[in-house]
């Protein structure tokens, strides 16, 4: 491990970096080969992810809606993803672009999982977009998660409507972003000898309202035991980008936090910038089981907090001069303090994680890198992530690697896209404190056009078959391949 260490961090000293390293997802548009070519830290544009088929699996601690009135490519109405892996699963989305009428789209996706005889995990979701006009929108949704395996019989029911407007003048106030979102839900767990039960209503709203000196943002959160509202006010400043006070009341503690951001402009390329952004993240059923499909529940539900979200970074771009090959160079530092982080621990049945929650408190450094020759694209980053849980007796947080080396090379020469990823996890530990093998995790991606049609691609995971875990109790996370068509019509 040493000797493929020094390897690595000799090598990186060469490479450039992204502002931020984004987690691989499934989902992404209308092509596959997104998952792996577009990692970038951009902020998410609702407008532009509504014209993307990725709306309906946005988390939802993001705003939920954004407008819709979009007109697909002329002559495709029809959009259809399939995709398989021998694990076994199977994965399937369909959207459909009406010609006319108050309907705007429609879509469906499927997902299913069989990683062992007797253990099996179903995701359905179903949308309806109406876009009455280019600034609003109205959605309505269903989700049905059905989940089985030994000592566990999980069945969840979603229904969902939801409204988004981008402007909106009202008694002479101007409200921007504000979206609201009413759900019902229904959950049942058959857990040996105990069961879980719930049914309930849940609501969230979300706005910004401006005013001629500050900007007053307001998130109301009610879906939990508790009621939690996180108020701010955002001032007009002249020596400092954004400064603001947050208001977050989490239904167990309240906080007034300063919320800012202040940049330098050292040369025409290098820019120094720190923030604090206090947040809270919503943690309701359908969201943590989109993120644990198997995975045992209590009555209680709680958001995960944010007061301290402080980001330090010193950038050096170059990414309007052609003939560099280094593009980009970040050193940046994060440190957060969560309250309420869910985590997973052990339940009464040793082969299903209980959901739990800890406060967490978390540092990174890291070296990021970006180079850029011709169709080539090489990303890297290196980082040191201390966590601990302050309620643990400051014990490390599991499953969180101590040193992580991850290097994504890109190559594009249309109608061919290809991606291999190499992420380097070392000094882990597991949520009985016991050491976890080192992870290399070699990933390939590659999609091929068929005309302006269709589309195939190949997705590997962990080719050299790493010991690769989300929890020791579950399966391991071996080797996957994934293979999938897609077609516009």
């Amino acid at each position: 491990m040493k000797s493929c260490l020094l390897l690595l961090l000799l090598f990186s000293a060469f490479l450039q970096a992204q502002i931020q390293v984004l987690p691989d997802i499934e989902v992404s548009g209308d092509s596959q080969i997104k998952i792996f070519l577009y990692k970038k830290a951009l902020p998410y544009s609702m407008p532009g992810i509504a014209r993307d088929s990725i709306m309906s699996f946005v988390p939802s601690s993001l705003p939920e809606l954004a407008s819709q009135n979009y007109q697909p490519t002329p002559g495709f109405r029809q959009y259809l993803n399939l995709q398989g892996d021998p694990s076994p699963g199977l994965a399937a989305y369909y959207r459909y672009y009406p010609v006319s009428g108050p309907l705007s789209d429609a879509k469906a996706m499927l997902s299913m999982r069989f990683p062992k005889k007797n253990m099996h995990s179903h995701h359905l979701h179903l949308g309806l977009d109406f876009a009455k006009k280019e600034e609003a929108a109205l959605v309505l949704g269903a989700r049905h998660f059905d989940t089985e395996m030994q000592g566990l019989d999980s069945k969840y029911t979603l229904v969902d409507l939801a409204t988004y407007q981008d402007k909106l003048d009202f008694m002479d106030l101007n409200i921007r972003q504000m979206s609201n979102e009413l759900r019902g839900y229904a959950i049942k767990q058959n857990r040996g000898n105990a069961t879980f039960k719930t049914k309930g209503l849940g609501f969230t709203h979300q706005s910004l309202l401006d005013f001629d000196d500050f900007t007053w943002g307001n998130r109301l959160y009610l879906y939990a035991p508790k009621i939690v509202l996180h108020s701010f006010i955002e001032l007009q400043q002249d020596q400092i980008d954004k400064f603001g006070i947050h208001v977050i009341q989490d239904g167990y503690r309240l906080f007034t936090v300063p919320g800012f951001r202040w940049h330098h402009i050292i040369d025409n390329d290098q820019e120094f910038s720190i923030e604090n952004q206090p947040e809270t993240l919503r943690n309701d059923f359908c969201e943590l089981l989109e993120t644990y499909r198997w995975l045992s529940f209590d009555a209680s539900r709680r958001n995960t907090t944010i007061p301290l979200n402080l980001k330090i970074a010193l950038e050096n771009a170059h990414a309007t001069d052609k003939g560099l090959f280094l593009q980009r160079f970040i050193i940046a530092n994060s440190t957060k303090y969560k309250l309420n982080a869910p985590v997973l621990k052990d339940s009464p049945n040793p082969e299903v994680p209980e959901l739990q929650y800890f406060d967490v408190f978390s540092n990174e450094s890291g070296v990021f890198a970006n180079f850029k020759r011709g169709r080539v694209v090489l990303n890297q980053a290196i980082l040191l992530c201390l966590s601990y849980m302050p309620e643990e007796s400051w014990l490390r947080q599991p499953y969180s690697a101590l040193f992580k080396v991850e290097s994504t090379l890109v190559y594009q020469s249309l109608p061919f896209e290809a991606s291999l990823g190499l992420n380097q996890h070392y000094f882990t530990l597991d949520h009985h404190r016991k050491s976890l093998p080192e992870l290399i995790d070699l990933s390939l991606n590659a999609a091929y056009d068929l005309g302006t049609h269709s589309q195939v691609y190949l997705k590997a995971e962990n080719l050299l078959n790493f010991p690769k875990w989300q929890f020791k109790s579950l399966l391991r996370q071996d080797t996957s391949l994934y293979t999938g068509f897609v077609h516009r019509f």
